[in-house]
């Protein structure tokens, strides 16, 4: 894939059904295994939801806007919101035995994204970067087929 592929919605939970379905039909278009696209879309997903909630406070009338791109065995997803910036010193994963709604997104990101990061070194808004090499997902999901 040379470009990547770029959306922008609006910040309200009903559209973010779209963001999955083009995460969807892009990886399928490169024969990506079901079980990588659930994990990956999940991320995106967690993404969004935590920045409805936390950066628009539940807002409906702002923008998140998304960049995919595949090159190779790399996927990177670029998510750009301009509401209030995170403080990513906030983020602490709860334990999974601490059993109760919510919480649970940034765990899912860093635990299946090899990378994570978040940029609020602007103006507004946050960007969040999530990257992941493939390579050894697909491996480990050939030889799960295998057994």
């Amino acid at each position: 894939m040379t470009e990547p592929i770029k959306l922008t919605i609006p910040s309200e939970a009903k559209y973010l059904s779209i963001v999955r379905g083009v995460l969807q039909r892009l990886l399928v278009c490169h024969e990506m295994p079901e079980e990588i696209i659930r994990k990956l879309v999940l991320c995106v997903d967690e993404a969004c939801s935590n920045i409805i909630k936390y950066s628009y406070n539940g807002r409906k009338d702002c923008s998140i806007e998304f960049s995919f791109s595949l090159e190779e065995d790399n996927f990177c997803v670029k998510i750009r919101d301009y509401g209030k910036q995170c403080d990513t010193d906030a983020f602490k994963p709860r334990c999974l035995d601490d059993i109760k709604p919510g919480g649970l997104g940034t765990f899912f990101m860093h635990e299946i994204m090899d990378e994570v990061t978040y940029c609020t070194e602007r103006e507004k808004g946050t960007l969040l970067t999530m990257n992941k090499n493939l390579k050894n997902e697909l491996a480990s999901v050939e030889e799960k087929s295998k057994g």
